[in-house]
């Protein structure tokens, strides 16, 4: 059932109503007391309708706390399964530093952990601007490099792997994983995946369950395996055990198998394209290929955007606050009116919810509120999933006003996440028969992106169409005339920049020239003033 609870300690909410039953218990007998003065008053029947629903209405009341305290604590039962578009990927580099990678049993007599080591130099530079984490996994599992894009730091660590960097005893590639799950924020925007650099040793067998954890939350994994199949001896960590060791792929196969089938046979996780977990031997020609394959953007990749299914908890909130509200209206038919009526109102409210909820019109609107909703909270993960949930029941239903919308909400939240592009793809795919709102939106944003490209005619154009759908926008003006300005800031830049070279020689010709009269005639007066000093001398004078 995968029950759970997100908030617990809003429980203690519950023992609130200890008092609150007291105090009503005492206020409630001392006022019956005022009302029955007289034994034969207080077996009437009058009296006895007083009490009963002044003991509904209360019970409600209490009902009606006690589920807002249950809306609040979290409570979520089921997993539905939830199309979400990933843009672009993030890498988990895992490498397990037991000491049975120190096996030299790799080409060029290397140890396990060097090629491993030099492996995923290539993988990183192959992978530029992808964001990576790199985890170490001995006994348990660390997060040595948080998920970054400056690759530095990981290429540093990959010059010190070595099994002295953890002091726990054993191994477990499992810990790793768990680890590399942590790695991933809970709001990412990419599709997470996985790299396992092992030779398949592991002490608690616990492999495949971390397989099933890492499919289940959505992270595709490869693992990537060194060494030989063939049993090499090693000292263990107390330098005097000798130890055998060999590349299990024959047991990562198996735990591999095992994960996907129970992945697919379910209700779980998959990408659309390729495998979700999978082995690749590193010595194995075109083993890189197959591994860059498995991110968006790799090597095989056809598209950054991946469409996957997230198996979720389905929380059960909303659930509880709409009977929280109707407990409460309910208190009140109980205490005014005879206890037929109020059956009648329970009645009357049951029947409108059933009917409310066995419509598809009324889930499908549903999911567009609810995703605005996610939007207005900025949990834009959350609403990419309700919007692409909405697109789909409204295309399997030829619902094209609820397609229209889904669309919108899906363009508006890629545009607050950046992403330029795949905001564009959703706009494009809005249709022409949209409402006038729809059609407003999309010019609007369109402009915004025109905007932040720098192509400011062509947001402009999109901004005065804009105009002609809605005139009266005041925000579409202000953007146009910025548009405007901007496009003729940046012509008369251009113009600046193309003065001519004969107006620069003749304006500093001018100069020059004022400035050599002014020397010819200090000069000049200079010589004069000798001249008058100077006495005539006829012996000297030729």
């Amino acid at each position: 059932m995968n029950f759970g609870i997100e908030r617990p300690w809003a429980l203690y909410g519950l023992p609130l109503l200890i008092p609150a039953i007291l105090h009503n218990f005492f206020v409630c007998k001392k006022a019956l007391m005022s009302l029955s003065k007289s034994s034969k008053k207080r077996n009437s029947l009058e009296f006895r309708n007083i009490r009963r629903r002044i003991i509904w209405r209360f019970s409600l009341r209490a009902a009606a706390w006690c589920m807002l305290v249950f809306a609040l604590a979290g409570f979520s039962w089921e997993t539905i399964s939830t199309p979400t578009q990933k843009n672009g990927s993030a890498v988990a580099y895992v490498f397990d530093v037991s000491y049975s990678m120190t096996a030299r049993d790799c080409p060029n007599n290397l140890t396990r952990l060097q090629a491993a080591a030099a492996y995923a130099q290539e993988l990183l530079d192959n992978t530029a601007g992808i964001p990576s984490s790199a985890i170490i996994a001995k006994g348990n599992g660390a997060i040595a490099v948080p998920l970054t894009e400056d690759t530095e730091a990981i290429r540093s660590l990959l010059a010190n792997l070595s099994p002295k960097m953890m002091s726990s005893a054993g191994s477990s590639l499992g810990d790793g994983i768990y680890a590399a799950l942590k790695s991933f924020p809970k709001t990412i925007s990419k599709a997470p995946v996985i790299w396992l650099f092992t030779d398949g040793e592991e002490s608690d067998n616990a492999l495949q369950s971390a397989l099933a954890a890492a499919l289940k939350k959505g992270a595709s994994v490869v693992i990537i395996g060194f060494g030989e199949e063939r049993e090499a001896e090693i000292y263990a960590g107390d330098g005097k055990t000798l130890v055998k060791t060999a590349l299990r792929s024959e047991k990562i196969k198996e735990a591999v198998k095992e994960a996907n089938a129970k992945n697919f046979g379910g209700q779980g996780f998959r990408f659309i394209k390729g495998a979700s977990a999978k082995f690749v031997d590193a010595t194995e020609i075109g083993s890189a290929r197959k591994i860059l394959a498995s991110i968006s953007g790799g090597s095989d990749s056809e598209n950054s955007a991946t469409l996957a299914y997230e198996l979720q908890s389905v929380d059960r909130h909303k659930l509880f606050i709409m009977l929280g509200i109707l407990l409460f209206a309910l208190s009140f038919v109980a205490s005014e009116f005879s206890l037929r009526g109020f059956k009648e109102a329970a009645a009357i409210s049951i029947v409108a919810l059933t009917f409310a909820s066995c419509s598809s019109e009324f889930k499908e609107s549903k999911k567009i509120l609810d995703g605005v909703w996610s939007w207005n909270q900025k949990k834009y993960t959350e609403a990419i999933a309700d919007f692409t949930q909405s697109l789909a029941e409204a295309e399997e239903n030829d619902d094209e006003t609820i397609k229209q919308y889904a669309l919108y909400g899906l363009s508006v939240t890629y545009l607050m996440q950046n992403e330029n592009k795949a905001a564009m793809e959703k706009i494009n795919s809005l249709s022409g028969n949209a409402p006038d709102k729809i059609k407003f939106a999309a010019f609007y944003n369109s402009g915004i992106i025109a905007q932040r490209e720098g192509d400011y005619q062509k947001a402009a154009e999109l901004f005065k169409n804009a105009l002609l759908v809605d005139p009266s926008n005041v925000r579409a003006k202000v953007n146009l005339e910025l548009s405007r300005n901007q496009q003729a800031q940046r012509a008369h830049e251009s113009e600046r920049q193309m003065i001519g070279a004969d107006e620069i020689s003749e304006e500093e010709s001018d100069l020059q020239k004022s400035v050599f009269n002014r020397i010819r005639e200090k000069d000049q007066q200079q010589w004069k003033n000798v001249q008058k000093e100077q006495k005539p001398s006829s012996a000297l004078d030729y």
